[in-house]
């Protein structure tokens, strides 16, 4: 016999859901909650939303944008943010006032930059390197064939040979590992190859489908049948923005992004849902525990806990059917099969 139990945790989630039509204070606001903060340099939009909310995403809805700054939307350091009331609803903003009024407001910002909504040097570990495309795209992609004089280690500095059809316009290329692919075992028709930068080319001589080139940067040591992508670095979006994903969408975490023995705050993760379920970056989802089966000491009966939210991911570059995350939060055991979904 086996009894299905709901987690505690997951039950006042449904229920602060069917009761948060509006944006009361009473709903959203934490109960020990200041009535200004100072930004400090290190400082994460998350983080700061976390002093004022229950739930940081709903940031947007009562972040009140100055029209008199040049960009509503940044925030910086030694900026003071202000909790405000009208009609019982709260605002948050960079001007004290309780009126709709806001008054003039200049800043001085050229030794700062703006607040972002996680650490960018936790972006930079996985966003700008890595890709997932369609693999049967990897296939037909150029190649390196050697290292010259046919040497294996491959480095900064050194020359190597490419072989497959390059633009013959084009002279900067980028260096590419395979990594994991997802696919059939993931619920996918067809399979996605994760690819990885590990180094820059500049070409130097082209001859048919042999072209010699420089290596002018590495990550470490370039492979024979590594591929080569023009280069194109991926922009980091702007991050400075949180909302609720979908409330009708739902997936999971397929894959973590580096082979560390356990998922922690600001780790990558790979999830199930890209640009076919509506996901955008900034988008936040809960972490929902995967069914966990445990034997009663009393009873010996098959006892399953679900529904256990253990941590929050925002999504930080999407694709077609799948999209990388970071993880914001994680109050326990995070890992490959457990859900992700906004119920609030």
């Amino acid at each position: 016999m086996k009894i299905v139990h709901v987690a505690p945790k997951f039950l006042f989630v449904l229920v602060f859901s069917l009761f948060c039509v509006s944006l009361s204070a009473q709903t959203i606001l934490k109960n020990n909650h200041p009535d200004q903060y100072v930004v400090k340099k290190g400082d994460t939009l998350w983080d700061i939303s976390g002093v004022f909310l229950k739930s940081p995403w709903l940031w947007p809805e009562i972040w009140e944008k100055n029209a008199q700054i040049k960009n509503p939307h940044l925030i910086y350091p030694s900026d003071i943010i202000f909790l405000s009331y009208r009609g019982g609803k709260p605002f948050l903003s960079l001007s004290k006032s309780n009126s709709s009024k806001l008054s003039p407001k200049t800043r001085s910002v050229n030794q700062f930059t703006p607040i972002t909504a996680i650490p960018k040097i936790a972006l930079q570990s996985f966003v700008v390197s890595h890709r997932i495309v369609d693999a049967s795209r990897v296939d037909a992609m150029p190649y390196v064939l050697a290292g010259e004089g046919l040497r294996e280690l491959i480095g900064k500095g050194d020359e190597v040979f490419l072989r497959g059809v390059l633009d013959p316009d084009f002279n900067l290329y980028h260096v590419y590992r395979v990594g994991k692919t997802y696919g059939l075992e993931q619920g996918f028709d067809s399979n996605n190859t994760e690819i990885i930068k590990v180094g820059s080319v500049e070409v130097i001589e082209k001859q048919g489908d042999i072209t010699r080139a420089l290596v002018t940067s590495s990550n470490g040591l370039i492979h024979k049948g590594d591929i080569i992508v023009r280069a194109q670095e991926l922009k980091l979006r702007p991050l400075y923005y949180l909302a609720a994903g979908p409330v009708d969408v739902q997936g999971k975490v397929v894959s973590q992004v580096n082979d560390n023995f356990q998922i922690a705050r600001y780790d990558g993760v790979v999830l199930n849902l890209g640009h076919d379920s509506g996901v955008v970056p900034g988008h936040v989802f809960n972490i929902v525990k995967a069914p966990l089966d445990v034997i009663d000491p009393k009873t010996q009966e098959t006892v399953q806990i679900t529904n256990q939210i253990v941590g929050n991911l925002m999504v930080v570059n999407v694709f077609d059917n799948l999209s990388y995350a970071i993880v914001l939060s994680a109050d326990d055991t995070i890992s490959p099969g457990d859900a992700v979904s906004m119920t609030e």
